[in-house]
Order: structure tokens, then C-alpha cells, then sequence
């Protein structure tokens, strides 16, 4: 009776949380801030926003001994953004300030593809609502390498729709392709990793 309540109980804690939560939004922060700046403003100021915002994440998760691949890869990114927008060519500056965008998706296709031949990135955040006992089992392994293949194409999707903004460059290409595809398609992976989780906590329940 015991050993049945306290499965019920452990079901009950994993069901629905199979996926990675809402910290892996907090970890997307840095990379909005700085689409969002490139848009208004310059790319250095845009760079260096990015940066402190990465920064200031990372920090909480490495103090927490539990640093993650995408917070530590938006802090290599953004100080890269940040290196060339006070360094280079101002024809080059100006050049990677128009497909700034672009670039940082390509970025974020990087991580969560190469994140799979270590530890699905996704993962690394579904652990913080995940009992331990979970982690290793192999239908947690297979959801989170599900849902970041699937991060993964999100992002390579958006990556042609911020260079046709960026080469047609005026305002309506602008709100098409650097806002309405990349938020629908986020949107859309946002439910998508809602319902994976769902789904995958329901059966291991």
C-alpha cells in the first residue's frame, strides 16, 4: 500500500514536467533584448544589452553549480556581437547589424544541435522540475532530445526569415520576417513542448 502511494506520488510530481519548464524562456531573454535593440537602436548598444542580460542568467546558474550550454553560449555570442560592433570596419559593423538576427538564430541552431551529441539542452532545464530518479531513465532522455531537435529546426527556420528582412530591408519585410514567422514559430514550439511534456508525464505516470 505504502510502495503504491509513494508511486503515485512520484507519478504525480513527473507528470507534465518531462519538459523543460519556463526556465527555458528566462535562458531566450538575452537573445529577445537584444532583436528587440537591433531593431531601435544600435547594434552596440544591442550587444552589450545582450550581454549583461546573459551574463546576469549565467551567473545565477553557475552560482547554483548548475551552469546551462544555452546561457553560456548566449555569453559567448553576445560577447562576440559585442567584440565586432566596437572593433570592426564600420562597413562591416553595419553589415552584421542588418543580419544581426539572422546570425544569433544561426547561433542559437548551434547550441541546441550540438547540445544533443552531450546533453539536450532542454534537458538541463527539465531537471529543475524532475526528480532525480527520472533523469536517467530513457523516455526523459528521449522527449528532451525530442523537443530540442524540434528548438533546434525552429531556429534554422527562422534563419532565412531574417536574411530576406534583412536584404529587402524596409519596414513591412521587417514586421513579416523579423517578427510574425520567428514569434509563430516560437509560439507554436512554445505548445509543442507543452504538449510533448504533458503527453510524456501522462505515460510515465
Amino acid at each position: 500500500m505504502h510502495s503504491t502511494a509513494v508511486s503515485e506520488s512520484r507519478g504525480a510530481q513527473a507528470r507534465g514536467k518531462s519538459g523543460p519548464g519556463m526556465g527555458i524562456y528566462v535562458a531566450f531573454v538575452p537573445w529577445v533584448l537584444f532583436s528587440l535593440i537591433t531593431q531601435h537602436s544600435t547594434l552596440k548598444l544591442a550587444s552589450v544589452a545582450a550581454l549583461a542580460a546573459s551574463c546576469a542568467i549565467a551567473v545565477v546558474s553557475v552560482s547554483r553549480g548548475r551552469p546551462k550550454l544555452l546561457e553560456i553560449g548566449a555569453t559567448l555570442a553576445f560577447a562576440g556581437f559585442t567584440a565586432v560592433a566596437f572593433t570592426a570596419d564600420p562597413a562591416v559593423g553595419a553589415w552584421v547589424g542588418r543580419y544581426a538576427r539572422a546570425i544569433a538564430a544561426a547561433g542559437l541552431a548551434v547550441i541546441a544541435f550540438g547540445s544533443l551529441l552531450f546533453l539536450p539542452f532542454t534537458e538541463q532545464y527539465a531537471r529543475k522540475s524532475v526528480p532525480r530518479q527520472f533523469w536517467s531513465s530513457p523516455r526523459f532522455h528521449a522527449v528532451n532530445r525530442q523537443l530540442t531537435e524540434m528548438w533546434g529546426m525552429v531556429f534554422v527556420l527562422m534563419v532565412p526569415a531574417h536574411i530576406v528582412a534583412g536584404a529587402i530591408d524596409t519596414h513591412r519585410a521587417n514586421l513579416i520576417f523579423n517578427w510574425a514567422i520567428p514569434v509563430v514559430l516560437i509560439m507554436w514550439a512554445a505548445k509543442r513542448t507543452a504538449a510533448v511534456s504533458d503527453a510524456a508525464g501522462e505515460a510515465s505516470s
